[in-house]
């Protein structure tokens, strides 16, 4: 679901703290906060969100259809890591698991990487905190393991788990998508194959791809990722189990670019195991054998559809 991000208004003290008069959002934030948190508290905390230095602290009321109904903020830190900002948010509990959090976070993870300096965001939620942690999944963000007894809350030492997102330095960044994300990367996969696979396949075949995209129960066992231009999304590879490339597929303008490279390095990343299988299509055979893969056997033919099994397969040597 869609949210806006704008500033802070004294006027939103009221339904800031309304939404904060909650044991199970208190619950999955640091200690400090007054208990019960009353309007003087929310207006308090709005004036210093308003008077901070906006190179800093970047602070916004998330609300729906007008109303506040929650709070995302990041927070530049210091010394060394003044170009890395940690990220804080809660949303009111009659919201969660609408998609909300994870619209919010991009949208200001976005900003503060367009807009600053910043290199890094990063946030650190409770381990037993599943619903922030999905969020930032969502979001793009990348676990990078678990901090053990880091904290003391309500009495009990507790995990927490380190989650960072950081500013691509290369062109056409890749991340995992978002479930909202889906349809976009089939529409481009689609597109894709009409261009420079369909040709080479009978209409059963072309009949049996739209099918296997239009398959829901396929696409949900799909890890999926992009490669992006700005916002728009250029290139996708589709992973099935157990490592099986299940579409690979490049934007024609974008060709030769390198997005194909990257699109494999990066879901590559995700597994121990460096052993991929596909079943290339007769257009896209050169472009495996580039990336390392090599045929397991002739051509073959399925429901119109002409492929080449292939195999990717290195060590921990790089060999």
């Amino acid at each position: 679901m869609k949210c806006t991000l704008r500033r802070w208004r004294l006027s939103d003290a009221k339904e800031l703290a309304a939404a904060l008069n909650n044991e199970h959002i208190l619950n999955n934030l640091r200690d400090g906060l007054p208990i019960p948190y009353t309007e003087r508290d929310a207006e308090d905390y709005i004036t210093a969100m308003l008077s901070a230095d906006g190179n800093d602290t970047f602070a916004c009321a998330i609300t729906l259809d007008g109303r506040v109904v929650g709070s995302i903020g990041a927070f530049r830190q210091g010394n060394i890591h003044r170009q890395t900002a940690e990220l804080g948010y809660y949303l009111a509990e009659e919201y969660w698991g609408r998609g909300i959090m994870t619209d919010a976070i991009c949208q200001l993870c976005a900003m503060v990487f367009e807009t600053t300096d910043i290199l890094r965001i990063y946030a650190e939620p409770f381990a037993y905190n599943a619903g922030s942690r999905r969020a930032l999944e969502k979001a793009g963000f990348a676990f990078e393991g678990m901090m053990k007894s880091n904290a003391v809350k309500n009495g009990k030492v507790v995990d927490m788990a380190l989650y960072s997102l950081t500013r691509s330095l290369e062109p056409y960044p890749v991340r995992r998508l978002s479930p909202e994300e889906i349809p976009a990367a089939l529409e481009l996969c689609w597109q894709v194959f009409l261009q420079f696979e369909a040709p080479e396949y009978p209409p059963e075949g072309v009949a049996a791809f739209r099918a296997s995209l239009d398959d829901r129960e396929r696409t949900r066992q799909l890890k999926f990722y992009g490669a992006f231009d700005g916002e728009k999304l250029v290139g996708v590879l589709a992973m099935r189990l157990p490592q099986h490339i299940g579409g690979f597929f490049v934007a024609a303008a974008y060709h030769r670019r390198g997005i194909g490279r990257h699109l494999f390095e990066a879901m590559r990343r995700d597994y121990q195991t460096q052993i991929f299988t596909v079943n290339s299509s007769p257009y896209a055979v050169e472009v495996y054998r580039h990336l390392g893969f090599v045929p397991t056997d002739t051509e073959q033919l399925t429901d119109g559809l002409r492929y080449t099994p292939m195999r990717f397969e290195q060590d921990g040597n790089g060999l």
